[in-house]
């Protein structure tokens, strides 16, 4: 498989940059210049990525893939890897991927005013591009410092091309990770909003469940809360992140629920660790929506679909759907 690991700077969406979501590290020039802000933004159905080479070299597409002429101006069909470095807990993280990416030798430059005329040297269509929700940031990219020769090291671009053991399985691993990912994700299915206030103890006993093993399968060490009356149900923690996780289990594929007055509350005390699950068909289908606060739109959303809104009416009592 061609692959190729792109090193940028850290950002909750790469659509460009703003005073909520300012990107962090990355290449070494002045953080409102950075190309790579710009990575997941869809223009007329193409995402134009951007990682810095050193001193401007040329990507090695004959890296990429050996067979392929050191005189190619691109090459296509690889999965690019993009990773980043988190400014919260330190450590390296696969952040999204490209597949079926187009890599360009050289930088190429740009007049989409959308994206402030920044250049690009990778490309790919938007629904081949997967940019992973903040919590699901927990596969974690070795550094050559800790692993030794072969592993991402200072440059921004790997090949991951060493002939060594622990690379390849690394790389496969890296291949297994996104796979598995994209089949559950497509596995999602669509719901519509219609009320359904009725709980039962056994819906939310599987949702707990089913919330649990989630997110223990991102990396979470998870603690239960449900009788401590603190406004969430369970504690998740990766490192140095600690996340507060308020679960709501539904018997079928609509998302309305209730919200007391102390869940509201936590919410908007610490609207950046908490997160509203809410797993629909939780005793039988179970699939999990989690809700996570966008400081740039102002909103609690979907992490997986920021078009995915919530909505909380606060009379008579906190209900809150999707719209």
């Amino acid at each position: 498989m061609r692959l190729l690991f792109a090193n940028i700077g850290w950002m909750e969406h790469y659509k460009g940059n703003c005073d909520a979501d300012m990107i962090v590290g990355g290449g070494s020039y002045d953080n409102k210049d950075k190309h790579e802000a710009f990575n997941f933004q869809d223009f007329k159905g193409t995402c134009y990525g951007y990682v810095q080479t050193v001193r401007n070299a040329k990507i090695s597409l004959s890296r990429i893939d050996n067979t392929v002429s050191n005189s190619a101006s691109k090459i296509n069909n690889v999965l690019v890897v993009w990773v980043a470095s988190r400014p919260d807990s330190g450590g390296t993280y696969i952040v999204g991927w490209y597949n079926n990416a187009t890599v360009y030798a050289d930088y190429c430059s740009s007049n989409n005013a959308e994206r402030n005329q920044y250049g690009y040297n990778i490309t790919a269509r938007k629904d081949d591009c997967v940019l992973l929700p903040v919590d699901s940031r927990t596969m974690n990219v070795p550094r050559a410092t800790v692993k030794g020769k072969g592993f991402l090291g200072q440059s921004n671009v790997w090949y991951a091309d060493y002939d060594d053991a622990s690379v390849q399985e690394f790389r496969d691993a890296v291949v297994e990770y996104i796979t598995k990912y994209q089949v559950k994700r497509n596995a999602v299915i669509k719901y519509q909003v219609k009320v359904d206030a009725k709980a039962r103890k056994k819906i939310e006993e599987a949702a707990i469940k089913y919330v649990t093993k989630e997110y223990q399968s991102r990396g979470y060490h998870i603690t239960s809360k449900e009788k401590d009356n603190v406004g969430w149900d369970l504690d998740a923690v990766y490192g140095k992140i600690h996340l507060k996780l308020e679960v709501k289990g539904l018997a079928s594929n609509t998302i309305s629920v209730h919200i007391t007055s102390n869940e509201h509350e936590k919410m908007c005390d610490d609207r950046k660790n908490y997160r509203l699950c809410v797993v629909i068909n939780a005793a039988t289908n179970p699939q999990m929506i989690v809700f996570i606060w966008d400081n740039t739109l102002k909103q609690w959303v979907s992490e997986d679909d920021s078009s995915i809104v919530l909505s909380i009416d606060m009379k008579p009592s906190y209900i809150a759907c999707v719209k």
